[in-house]
């Protein structure tokens, strides 16, 4: 099974993607965009994993135990390929315990044999994947605006990713909240 750790994200922070999104359409970006049920923070990427290494990290997941912090969504940013935008994000302020959930959540999944986990992490909030985006797109998305917002509630997920032809089908296999 397809699987990723993420946290959650609330209705005012999904209102906030929807605005956002509605602003690139505008300006002319197309791609894919993520479904308001969606919207997510990836924190790993799994990909396929047995059911005894989902069990595993469903462990992992129901007994992590951080404090509760808060995040804030202050940047548009996007991934690139040969020039070309191909994934637009909200990324957040520099975050101590969203990197110290990361590097212990990293310390216990390769601890259970994962290998290869991101060694630099981007942490964001994927709008969309780019499929075709206007002449200018690097201005226009520097002159965006981005309103800060706040996340407050944490909650870690274990998900299990279906890909359809109508795009991902996530399902919450295990949660916690911090």
């Amino acid at each position: 099974m397809r699987c990723f750790i993420a946290l959650e994200v609330g209705e005012d922070v999904k209102q906030h993607c929807r605005s956002h999104i509605a602003a690139l359409k505008k300006s002319g970006f197309h791609g894919k965009w993520v479904e308001n049920e969606n919207f997510h923070i990836t924190l790993f990427f799994l990909g396929e994993i047995s059911e005894e290494q989902m069990k595993k990290t469903a462990e992992i997941v129901k007994n992590s135990r951080f404090n509760h912090f808060s995040l804030w969504i202050n940047q548009l940013g996007f991934f690139q390929k040969y020039g070309k935008p191909t994934v637009i994000w909200l990324g957040f302020q520099k975050s101590d315990p969203l990197q110290e959930l990361y590097s212990v959540m990293k310390n216990e999944l390769e601890a259970i044999g994962y290998q290869g986990l991101n060694k630099r992490y981007i942490p964001h909030l994927t709008l969309g994947r780019i499929k075709k985006f206007p002449e200018d797109w690097e201005d226009k998305l520097k002159s965006m605006r981005i309103n800060n917002v706040t996340i407050t509630d944490t909650v870690l997920s274990l998900k299990r990713s279906t890909l359809t032809e109508n795009g991902p089908i996530y399902k919450v296999l295990e949660t916690t909240k911090f």
